[in-house]
């Protein structure tokens, strides 16, 4: 396969997976898009697709309302694939920027890092952070 049709496929099952995850809210799209021994560089989870479960339960994610992921960038070379995505204000938490990086490998996601940044209420300057 050439590099630029591996990087679209890992571009697309990126999408697909996340969608799935965090705007359906579907926990079997665990099973389906990450591999079993996924690496987890955020210092607050484990490794492995089932602490992204454990995690994903406990706070209920399963009974939050459905949404349409709201993809701002999407940058994928090779076997990684970045994004960065508004996650929404709710009653508990603020708007926040999420920027995650994603390897690919035989067509499961097997490793992960992210950065997660609120959006200030009153922010040092007007733009946008996304």
């Amino acid at each position: 396969m050439q590099q630029q049709e591996l990087t679209q496929k890992n571009k697309a099952l990126v999408l697909k997976a996340y969608q799935a995850l965090f705007g359906d809210h579907d926990l079997t799209a665990l099973d389906r898009y990450w591999a079993e021994a996924y690496i987890q560089h955020n210092p607050t989870m484990t490794d492995g697709r089932d602490s992204v479960k454990k995690l994903l339960k406990s706070v209920g994610v399963a009974h939050w309302p459905k949404q349409t992921v709201d993809f701002k960038r999407v940058v994928a070379e090779g076997d990684l694939v970045m994004t960065q995505v508004v996650q929404p204000k709710t009653a508990d938490t603020p708007e926040t920027v999420i920027m995650d990086i994603f390897r690919v490998k035989n067509g499961k996601i097997a490793e992960h890092w992210d950065v997660m940044q609120p959006v200030p209420a009153n922010p040092a300057n007007k733009r946008p952070m996304y």
